[in-house]
């Protein structure tokens, strides 16, 4: 009998782990049986929703169907939220009341977020964080007259570390060929930039920033409230006409429901390992960003892959008796920065005795070419399901 492997959700780690265990079995002449549960129909790319903010993307450019994968790729995909996990049992329940029996297990359900953990920034401030808070972070943009405009990162670690130093030179882009130059802060917890892509990113956006004339205030310590007009922290206020954060990334609710927070943050799934598995059950592998901060990584969409392809050819060893698995993988990052673009590059190891993944990183290349690569990359991943 084919060995089953269910993969709960349909982002970028789902799909990743899915496409992998299911391209690789099929090549082999392997007998597995892979089935992707997904809550939504459509597949995003996050990070197009800053492009529908900045008006260079359609909301329809940022998706494509994710039953469109069955055909692309060759599993089974489910359009049903997951309800509960039993983990001794080895099923999974859906909203929609079907179980499903597994082999082998992946999680990757991304991260839900926390905008009422602190107070007032669940009403005040816009955001490109999802399809309708792009479109709301749209309308202000277009329609601000305005003179100041403050980025606010709450707290550490949250969704793609590069924003939003990348989007506050875009749209210091924005605004300059309307005759517009509304003084721009960015708010920043930590000391520095540097827990993104290292010491070489951090020099970089602060060059970007002297030279766009964007003001950055790290280190501004805890954030006390949001007002209508204004950024309360416990180092200082800060104005604005407009405001503009990032999300608190919290453990999705299914997960939690489930017993599979973290013990020592609950922000986060348990994991373990350089494979990404549950302590106490091996079959079980969690991909998401849910899991990253745990074992030392970024929740960004690229250590999210390489922890996929990971999970993927360790159920293809188990299952098939033998199959190489690889070390993690050396994570390049790519962003806009102005009219330009830059790219990163992080070199990584695994420490035994810490439980996580040691990390160096430095600048690769800046220059016109990095974004055209970047939107490339983005937009060509959809088109592979459309």
């Amino acid at each position: 009998m084919a060995k089953k492997v269910v993969v709960v959700g349909g982002g970028s780690g789902g799909l990743v782990a899915a496409r992998m265990v299911q391209t690789e079995a099929t090549r082999l002449g392997a007998d597995l049986d892979v089935t992707l549960i997904s809550a939504s129909e459509r597949h995003y790319m996050p990070p197009l929703w800053s492009e529908v903010a900045l008006g260079t993307a359609s909301p329809e450019e940022t998706w494509a169907p994710i039953k469109n994968a069955e055909q692309a790729y060759g599993f089974k995909v489910v359009v049903d939220p997951v309800k509960t996990f039993d983990l001794a049992g080895k099923k999974v329940t859906t909203e929609g009341g079907a179980t499903y029996d597994y082999d082998f297990l992946v999680i990757a359900l991304g991260t839900a977020y926390g905008w009422s953990d602190y107070k007032g920034l669940d009403k005040y401030g816009y955001h490109n964080y999802s399809e309708e808070g792009a479109l709301e972070l749209k309308k202000q943009l277009a329609t601000f007259k305005g003179k100041k405009i403050v980025f606010l990162v709450p707290e550490l670690p949250f969704r793609c570390g590069i924003y939003p130093p990348e989007m506050a030179m875009n749209v210091r882009a924005y605004f300059e060929p309307r005759g517009l130059h509304p003084e721009i802060t960015v708010l920043y917890p930590a000391d520095a930039i540097r827990m993104a892509l290292g010491e070489g990113l951090d020099r970089f956006f602060k060059r970007r920033f002297k030279r766009h004339d964007i003001q950055y205030h790290a280190g501004f310590g805890k954030l006390i409230e949001v007002t209508e007009d204004k950024v309360v922290t416990e180092n200082g206020e800060f104005a604005y006409d407009l405001l503009i954060k990032a999300p608190p990334s919290r453990l999705p609710k299914v997960l939690a429901d489930n017993g599979l927070a973290h013990p020592g943050d609950p922000r986060w799934s348990v994991v373990s390992g350089p494979r990404f598995q549950h302590p106490d059950h091996p079959e079980v592998y969690l991909v998401g960003e849910h899991a990253m901060p745990p074992v030392g990584l970024l929740t960004a969409g690229v250590p999210i892959h390489n922890a996929a392809v990971i999970a993927g050819a360790s159920i293809l060893s188990d299952a098939l008796g033998g199959y190489m698995i690889p070390s993690y993988g050396d994570t390049l990052c790519m962003g806009h920065s102005f009219e330009s673009g830059f790219a990163g590059n992080c070199e990584y190891w695994w420490i035994p005795e810490e439980g996580k993944w040691g990390h160096a990183c430095y600048t690769v290349a800046t220059g016109p070419m990095v974004r055209l690569m970047k939107d490339s990359f983005y937009r060509g991943w959809l088109d592979a399901l459309r």
